[in-house]
């Protein structure tokens, strides 16, 4: 009896046991996790503000070196200093009276006229017919406006020609009504060529312009100084030469509200082409239907 007891006993301690042990397990994979301290906010570390040595530029101001990569490239030609008889000596041009003498310095001229390309570069449109090696037709007011521009990007003096600087470049030496001579062929220039001036044959009408440089230079290497586009100068337009500046500046007074154009255009004949030949416009305005109205730049020569 004893016995049997004891092992009534045993076996009792082993059950209870075990399910201690179980439960012990059980609730080690329950235990609520105990709270944690809260930590302490990290001081932020102290704004250092480090002063530089150089400073910057505004927004609105260009720079200078990422200008200057932008600025389309325009041949230019110098032209030197001398003395011509500006306007015609004969009855021809009635505002081309009276011929007077003038003294130029020397100064440099564009090789050819700006061409779209070139305009888009700087103004960011474009104006006449498209193609990116033809002249641009535009008003005086956007020609001077690209000079302007082209000025603050190269940092050096852009500006149109006066009249006489104008037709001193175009005569290049010469006293003919041409640089080529007295007649003109429309294989030497862009105009009308069916129409005939002082004997020489007729030729052809391309009713448009053409790339600038198609034509042979004047003897100073200029090109389409004769047709192609007409070409804006400086200076208000006057009946006549009376009063006008003898030493090749621009003539900045009276004759508002136009401007002078020289050189003639596609659409021109031949008459309108001498070196001699001018004609009137208002500044702000141009002929968009015939794309006939350009411009070439001109820089002075630094000392």
């Amino acid at each position: 009896m004893k016995i049997a007891l004891r092992t009534f006993a045993l076996c009792l301690m082993l059950i209870v046991t075990g399910c201690t042990l179980v439960f012990s397990q059980v609730g080690a994979d329950k235990r609520p996790t105990p709270p944690t301290k809260p930590s302490t906010p990290k001081t932020p570390p102290k704004r250092t503000t480090t002063r530089s040595t150089s400073r910057s530029t505004p927004r609105s101001t260009p720079q200078p070196a990422k200008t200057r990569q932008t600025a389309p490239q325009i041949e230019m030609v110098l032209i030197p200093a001398g003395t011509f008889m500006m306007g015609s000596p004969d009855i021809v041009g009635g505002n081309e009276h009276p011929q007077h003498q003038v003294t130029m310095r020397s100064f440099y001229m564009g090789k050819y006229e700006v061409t779209q390309a070139q305009y888009r570069a700087v103004m960011g449109t474009k104006s006449g017919f498209k193609g990116d090696n033809l002249p641009v037709d535009v008003s005086w007011d956007d020609a001077v406006e690209f000079c302007r521009r082209l000025s603050q990007m190269t940092g050096r003096e852009y500006r149109l020609p006066s009249e006489a600087e104008w037709e001193y470049a175009c005569r290049a030496g010469t006293t003919t009504d041409f640089a080529f001579g007295n007649s003109l062929s429309s294989e030497q220039a862009n105009f009308d060529g069916t129409l005939s001036y002082r004997g020489a044959a007729k030729g052809v009408y391309r009713r448009k312009t053409t790339p600038v440089g198609s034509f042979q230079p004047n003897a100073w290497g200029l090109y389409d100084m004769h047709g192609n586009v007409e070409e804006w100068c400086q200076d208000w337009y006057h009946e006549g030469y009376n009063g006008a500046p003898a030493d090749g500046s621009a003539w900045e007074s009276g004759g508002e509200p136009y401007r002078v154009l020289r050189g003639g255009g596609w659409n021109n004949d031949a008459y309108f082409l001498r070196s001699t030949a001018r004609v009137r416009f208002v500044s702000g305005f141009y002929y968009e239907k015939y794309a006939s109205a350009g411009f070439r730049v001109v820089a002075v020569v630094r000392s």
